[in-house]
């Protein structure tokens, strides 16, 4: 079995998973249904030490679901060099993982089976992910976590405007895999054929630069700020994502500073974006 089966055998089988309305019941696929984003996914990763930037079970998981299939397949270490994620990954979000492919030269609009697809449903905001699981002729099929509250299949097609682009694991540092391998620890599995079985393949780390962020600053990095603002439930007013730091901007980190206990001074520095990222659960 090639890894991209692998990972495509997984995520079919996890079709049907309901998020939980609490942190219980956790690994039976539709009990303690609800709203609440706690999953066996995030659980899973928050106890790998220093993958993500902080815990994420009670968090959106769409990006979470689809890095759980390459934990599980691969283990960690492995599945952070495919996914081109550095130690303390912002990947639980949509809009860094997406740019961890494009430093990395492995995005594309060619969608190919094993592909992680994002979507983007307003300009500069990439907001959901999922795995793709077939290609046929206009249509992509994918399994996307965080949909409707559950796990499950969905097909579109493949000139959609909402299709934001797809990010190409290297799945050739994994080669191909042992089917028998046991899965549920999330150990890495023994390589059938490794792509180099002498030298190993270093990964790339990335370091996603954070600026001081207030008001009157206008670039990308404010619309990636409102993106998680609007994202958590803070609306930047009227104009919405933009990149324009604005009154409204401003209001709402205060807002969102107020909530999380930190100082509310209106400008994004190291403590705001680690609440931003989800780091406070």
């Amino acid at each position: 079995m090639t890894a991209v089966e692998k990972i495509v055998a997984l995520a079919n089988s996890e079709v049907g998973y309901h998020e939980k309305a609490s942190n219980a019941s956790l690994d039976d696929k539709t009990a303690n249904s609800g709203t609440g984003n706690y999953t066996k996914y995030a659980r899973d990763l928050d106890a790998i030490p220093n993958f993500y930037n902080g815990k994420k079970n009670g968090y959106a998981w769409c990006d979470i679901f689809v890095d759980w299939l390459f934990v599980k397949c691969f283990g960690a270490a492995l599945a952070m060099r495919m996914l081109y994620q550095p130690t303390y990954s912002a990947g639980a979000g949509c809009l860094y993982s997406a740019q961890y492919y494009k430093q990395n030269g492995a995005f594309n609009n060619i969608p190919e089976v094993g592909n992680q697809i994002f979507f983007s449903y307003s300009a500069g905001e990439v907001s959901h992910t999922g795995i793709v699981v077939a290609v046929d002729g206009n249509t992509v099929t994918t399994v996307e976590g965080n949909s409707s509250d559950g796990t499950y299949r969905r097909t579109y097609n493949r000139n959609i405007g909402s299709i934001y682009g797809y990010g190409k694991p290297n799945y050739a540092l994994a080669g191909n895999v042992d089917e028998s391998a046991e899965q549920a620890t999330g150990e890495a599995q023994t390589p059938v054929t490794p792509s180099t079985p002498s030298t190993p393949v270093t990964g790339t780390m990335v370091t996603v630069e954070l600026p001081l962020l207030k008001k009157g600053a206008i670039n990308d990095s404010v619309e990636a700020v409102q993106t998680l603002l609007e994202h958590w439930g803070y609306s930047c007013g009227r104009w919405g994502i933009d990149g324009d730091f604005g009154n409204d901007t401003e209001a709402a980190v205060k807002e969102f500073q107020t909530q999380h206990y930190l100082t509310a001074d209106g400008e994004v520095g190291n403590m705001t974006y680690k609440a931003l990222f989800g780091l406070f659960s």
